[in-house]
């Protein structure tokens, strides 16, 4: 039997992620399939050189240690933050097609062991080697989801006869696949590829049909520091547009990028972020800038929200909610001797920030006047 969802979020694994969906409540998992994107881990400084290992070398070292440490962790992690819910688990950010086709194959038996419900995520212009591996790999009934980005949907024609032909070759049938568009970062062309994805084959027989865009920016440097910035959600209103529209053939399941950009850029990890607090609100974010390294900042930018009525969702709305009341009721105690611990880090701030965005996104879909359609 199919699941009915509402929101898909489409996550980076880092531990960031994985800590939001952890510290959901029940009720708000059951209402989403996270769609996690597996990322190859940071490239480690050589210590006593003090300097990263040659190109190659460390290209092979990231490969060797992805097999070896991180293959064998990921579904432990999946269990401990998600349980054995359904989940749609991405492979494409993986180095090499060798990588990938090791991967998937080791990932979904080891998620069997573990009775967890992972469903890959294949891209139409995946190598047949990756789709038989998935494939084969995967039990029928939880079936696979398949990503159509916005340069397959320059040619519907020839969209349609992809996902015919890969339905023929793995003996699959429309009731086991997820049709996923996935047009990352193109807000402006929202409202003409959602159109175009009216038009794919069997619309109303796939087994889920899920739209998704980014319209978080990739950095924050158009935000003023000591100022409100606001940046408009364009992927939920233009979703929200679409929904209430009503004439159209199939309503596709909400998904977005939470609070990342949705193009995954690998570099930004070797850089320190500035401390802003993003929070997310009815129809856009509310960017609270900081400096780099100046923890401070949280806690400061965290008061000023707490004291805030009219954009605060209140500390009882989320797990993220109570932890941005708590840091903003440790601002004056921290501000008075600095010695006292308890700004937070880069990654917990994510953490929270990533949890409000997701409750806040169900909230807002679960108030809609009519979700019929969405499945």
């Amino acid at each position: 039997m199919t699941i009915p969802i509402h929101y898909v979020p489409i996550l980076i694994w880092k531990r960031a992620e994985q800590n939001a969906l952890a510290n959901l409540t029940d009720e708000q998992k059951d209402y989403i399939i996270p769609l996690l994107q597996l990322v190859m881990t940071k490239p480690p400084v050589d210590k006593e050189k003090k300097r990263r290992r040659p190109i190659e070398e460390a290209f092979d070292n990231l490969i060797l240690e992805f097999k070896n440490k991180r293959i064998p962790k990921i579904p432990e992690e999946i269990k401990t933050s998600w349980g054995q819910r359904q989940v749609y688990i991405d492979f494409s950010l993986l180095y090499t097609i060798q990588l990938k086709i090791e991967s998937i194959s080791r990932i979904l038996d080891l998620g069997s062991t573990l009775s967890l419900n992972l469903i890959p995520v294949l891209n139409l212009s995946d190598s047949d080697e990756i789709k038989k591996a998935a494939c084969s790999s995967t039990d029928k009934f939880k079936g696979v989801c398949i990503r159509a980005v916005s340069s397959d949907l320059k040619s519907i024609k020839n969209l349609n006869e992809k996902l015919s032909i890969f339905i023929q070759s793995f003996g699959l049938n429309e009731s086991s696949v997820d049709i996923l568009v996935d047009i990352k970062e193109k807000e402006t062309e929202y409202y003409r590829l959602s159109n175009i994805s009216q038009q794919i084959i069997s619309l109303l027989k796939w087994r889920r049909f899920i739209f998704a865009c980014g319209s978080f920016p990739e950095d924050l440097s158009k935000c003023k520091l000591d100022d409100t910035n606001s940046i408009p959600r364009s992927d939920w209103l233009s979703w929200s547009s679409c929904f209430k529209k009503g004439n159209i053939k199939r309503i596709p399941t909400f998904a977005d990028y939470t609070i990342r950009h949705p193009i995954y850029n690998e570099s930004l990890q070797f850089f320190a972020p500035t401390t802003s607090i993003k929070y997310t609100c009815k129809n856009d974010w509310l960017i609270m800038k900081g400096r780099k390294q100046k923890f401070e900042l949280y806690l400061a930018n965290a008061k000023i929200l707490l004291n805030s009525p009219d954009v605060f969702y209140g500390e009882y709305f989320s797990f993220g909610d109570k932890y941005i009341a708590e840091k903003g009721r440790h601002y004056d105690k921290y501000i008075k001797d600095r010695k006292i611990k308890g700004t937070g880090s880069t990654e917990s701030w994510l953490t929270a920030s990533i949890n409000h965005h997701i409750a806040c996104i169900i909230s807002q879909l679960a108030n809609l006047p009519e979700r019929k359609g969405i499945r």
